[in-house]
Order: structure tokens, then C-alpha cells, then sequence
């Protein structure tokens, strides 16, 4: 399981598994990559598309509430660990954020 850092002149370092960056690039819509760049004109599009896919996720959640009385013991710890892609979008949006707000660029490599 390799790891990938995101870099900004605007933020601090954001270190995350490289599974997990993958499925940032895929909802903004970018094609994963040894290296790349998300330039301050593109920074927009990818922090919409990021807020996007956690209103999906809220609104299924919501949708379809769980009735923790009905699961299992594994399946109440798996719930209990779940990390919600809002919890781990959160660093990398308020990156995007920020580099929009100093019109910087937002690099990553693997």
C-alpha cells in the first residue's frame, strides 16, 4: 500500500494511502498519476466536485439509516470504524480551498 503527499504553497502537507488519493482523483474527475498538478484555474471544479460526492454520501445516509439492533458484532465495530469520505476529503478540501484563495497550484506525487 504505497502513500501519497499532496503539497501546497497555501496549506500544509497532506499525506494519505494511495487507495484513498485515488478515489479523490476519480470524483474530481482527475486521472490518477505518478506526479501531477491541479492548477489554480482547475481548483474550482475539483473542490465542487469533492463537496458533490459527500452530499451523495450525507443524503444516502440519510436515506437509509441503519438499525444498529440488527447487525451483527462485526458489523456494529465495521460501522463504528467507518470513515466517512467527508472525514477523509476534509484535509484535501480545505487545501483546495486555501489554493484557490492564493491562486497557487496543488501538487501530489506518489
Amino acid at each position: 500500500m504505497g502513500i501519497v503527499k499532496f503539497k501546497s504553497k497555501a496549506a500544509g502537507d497532506i499525506v494519505m494511502f494511495k487507495s484513498n488519493a485515488e478515489q479523490m482523483f476519480r470524483i474530481m474527475g482527475i486521472e490518477p498519476s505518478a506526479r501531477g498538478v491541479i492548477e489554480p484555474k482547475d481548483l474550482a471544479h475539483a473542490h465542487a466536485q469533492l463537496v458533490a460526492a459527500i452530499n451523495t454520501e450525507r443524503m444516502a445516509r440519510a436515506g437509509n439509516p441503519v438499525n444498529e439492533d440488527e447487525l451483527s458484532l462485526e458489523e456494529k465495530i465495521a460501522l463504528k470504524n467507518h470513515v466517512s469520505l467527508e472525514q477523509r476529503a476534509y484535509p484535501l478540501l480545505k487545501m483546495l480551498e486555501e489554493a484557490q484563495k492564493k491562486n497557487v497550484d496543488v501538487h501530489w506525487g506518489f
